[in-house]
């Protein structure tokens, strides 16, 4: 049994990081694949993360033709920030999707973050061990959640890793096993599964990079701002080992679905440092807003009273309890403003505009209006410094209306802020503005974040393919495996 095409997703894999390690001796079988593909690096779109990086990708379009720019969504009509499994995403057609329709056996396990799209002539397991580990999952047709069950019952990680503080080598070292232990089920899985059967396409997916790069850059890198050389001595080079495991499912997988097997990998968005502001967005908004003088809203008052009371190493436990209250309140005030933050990756900011006609209480007109407010918040972030390096903490102020053009624009927010991440460390806690006052940047759990880059290796028919986006890599994919004609038509 074999596959005609094999897609391997690599959520969170940094090509720099893999081309050192090859460099380095490590890594054969990433080193024979790329040997053999046409190769490319390219750049996200302006102020996304990975959720849009892997829903564009899927089905080849910019994000305004999803609307799916993180896990959590703004709803205009109530103002509630909802989780993207109760949010009603816009019906999008995945290229898998698009084959199955005409009539090619696929499977798709864990493409990252992808609304559910069952198939006719294949399958499809949506979060078995997808970075979030907390959400259920989808298993088409509902018999391979028992073949899954014989790999694992649960997720080793499903509790997450901010669940509790892991402060000592011990604690991180157990934690980190457990992310080792899902590469090694999956690589089983998906050998056997290519083994069991012939397919026109197999798409399989690993997440593991993420959770690794997520939470342990700083044993990792001893540039890191927040590197601690004894907590490495004794945990070592996890990210490394993490893409020593990744490795030999690579080659495992590779074998599994047979010599003649188009082989396509795509991984990122990467990983680097650390370094963001969103931990103090919704206060920086806030003063560009309503001005530095003004009270603190409902939501704001509560949050300081919560961190006052409770103390850190409970907050992990109640985080969600306490996200929720805090959203409930923040959603009373945002009907009286201009424009907020909300919830994004934590390589940007993001604010949405209250905006007349769209907003249900909206505040601000479109046309001259609209653009007045996004120049005063480009200016208002921007006059925010870094102390730590004299320069404004802000790269970038993406204006959505003029960046992205498609059916659902207005679901995404109205100005991405992307952070000045150049010669600096992640380890700051304060910005300061002569405009709007100090603000404090709360400290994240997380010391990695993601980069703006991705790579695609392909086979070497696409080598004059452009690629410059995520979108553009679903072209090359629909085409290689078009150049034959389904299995099951062959068949009749």
């Amino acid at each position: 049994m074999a596959a005609r095409t094999l897609i391997i997703g690599l959520d969170g894999a940094d090509r720099r990081f893999i081309d050192r390690l090859i460099a380095e001796g490590e890594l054969p079988h990433f080193k024979a694949l790329k040997e053999r593909s046409a190769t490319f690096e390219f750049e996200n779109d302006p102020g996304q993360g990975n959720v849009q990086f892997w829903t564009s990708a899927a089905i080849g379009e910019n994000p305004a033709h999803h609307g799916h720019y993180f896990y959590m969504q703004f709803d205009p009509d109530s103002y509630a920030i909802i989780s993207e499994p109760h949010f009603p995403l816009p019906p999008v057609t995945p290229f898998w999707k698009q084959l199955d329709g005409e009539g090619y056996r696929g499977a798709v396990v864990d493409w990252y973050e992808m609304p559910v799209t069952p198939l006719t002539h294949g399958e499809v397991i949506h979060r078995w061990f997808a970075e979030e580990p907390l959400t259920k999952t989808v298993f088409h047709p509902e018999a391979l959640g028992e073949l899954a069950a014989r790999y694992a019952e649960s997720d080793p990680i499903a509790e997450g890793y901010a669940s509790r503080p892991r402060r000592s080598a011990a604690e991180r070292q157990e934690f980190l096993d457990r992310v080792f232990s899902r590469i090694d089920i999956k690589g089983s899985f998906f050998t056997d599964h290519l083994r069991d059967k012939d397919y026109d396409f197999y798409i399989a997916c690993l997440s593991e990079a993420h959770n690794v790069g997520h939470y342990y850059m700083d044993v990792e890198d001893d540039r890191h701002g927040l590197h601690d050389a004894t907590l490495a001595a004794e945990i070592g080079k996890p990210l490394r080992e993490c893409y020593r495991r990744i490795d030999k499912v690579l080659g495992a997988v590779i074998s599994a679905a047979g010599d003649e097997a188009n082989v396509f990998l795509l991984g990122g968005p990467g990983m680097e440092e650390f370094i963001s502001a969103n931990g103090a967005i919704d206060e920086m908004i806030r003063r560009v807003d309503v001005g530095y003088e003004a009270p603190l809203t409902t939501a704001d008052a509560a949050k300081e009273t919560y961190h006052s009371l409770i103390p850190a190493s409970l907050r992990g436990h109640l985080r969600p309890f306490a996200q929720w209250g805090r959203r409930l309140l923040a959603r009373n005030a945002y009907r009286d403003r201009r424009f907020f933050a909300v919830p994004h990756n934590d390589n940007a900011g993001a604010v949405r505009i209250n905006l007349k006609g769209r907003e249900k209480f909206g505040t601000v007109a479109p046309g001259n209006e609209y653009q007045s407010v996004i120049e005063e918040i480009r200016e208002g972030v921007s006059s925010f410094i870094n102390p730590a390096t004299g320069r404004s903490i802000v790269k970038r102020v993406i204006d959505t209306s003029k960046e992205f053009d498609g059916p659902y624009r207005d679901m995404l927010p109205d100005v991405f802020i992307e952070w000045d991440r150049t010669d600096t460390r992640g380890d700051f806690r304060t910005l300061v503005s002569e405009l709007f006052g100090e603000v404090t940047v709360a400290r994240h759990a997380r010391t990695g974040d993601h980069s703006p880059f991705g790579f695609l290796w392909a086979p070497p028919a696409f080598s004059e393919t452009a690629i410059s986006r995520p979108r553009d890599v679903a072209a090359p994919m629909l085409a290689a495996i078009r150049t034959a004609a389904p299995r099951n038509r062959q068949n009749r």
